[in-house]
């Protein structure tokens, strides 16, 4: 036993010099990752910015799917996000008017398909022979481009032509053409016989 706690003493300064080599290199990763060059920690810093913006998607046949106009367009490359300010976006389906919606702010997640329209939120269908305008108000809008959904679990107002519907939140599939509203009322006006 005497033999061996000499030799554990002299080998302490050598296991204490490891030790720091071995904080030491795991702080540089740490600093070397965390810097604005690094590659898993990214600054949410913009690299577009653009006034008057203005853009559209076409479908695979060549016709508008959409168009996208803004005042004011920034773009952060690190969660692939849009932010949009005063926002007109407006789809064209084939045999279907026109849809608008219209809002103070928008936001557009590329990687989620998905535009989040806030403040003063107005959806307009144009009407056709046979239906009347419709106008939809709301505070927030939920809209998934590919799935032709839109939500919100903010109040509704609609109106389709004189009839209005209220309502405490609101769920509508383009593909299935189904509505869902949340405890709804409606004033409804029946057709005038002749």
């Amino acid at each position: 036993m005497a033999r061996i706690i000499p030799n554990i003493e002299s080998l302490g300064p050598l296991i204490v010099t490891l030790l720091m080599a071995l904080v030491t290199g795991w702080l540089w990763r740490v600093v070397e990752h965390s810097g604005s060059n690094g590659t898993n920690v990214r600054e949410h810093k913009p690299d577009i910015l653009m006034s008057q913006f203005f853009a559209q998607q076409l479908d695979d046949k060549g016709r508008i799917h959409y168009t996208l106009k803004a005042n004011q367009m920034i773009h952060y490359p690190d969660d692939s996000s849009s932010y949009f300010d005063r926002v007109l976006f407006t789809t064209f389906e084939p045999k279907e008017p026109p849809v608008t919606v219209q809002s103070i702010n928008a936001v557009r997640f590329d990687n989620l398909d998905k535009i989040v329209f806030s403040g003063d939120v107005v959806v307009t269908r144009q009407p056709t022979i046979d239906q009347p305008i419709t106008v939809l108000r709301t505070q927030t809008l939920t809209v998934y481009l590919k799935k032709g959904i839109g939500e919100t679990d903010q109040p509704v107002v609609l109106n389709y032509g004189k009839n209005i519907l209220t309502a405490a939140n609101m769920r509508v599939n383009t593909n299935t053409k189904i509505a869902e509203f949340g405890h709804a009322k409606a004033i409804y006006y029946p057709k005038k016989s002749h």
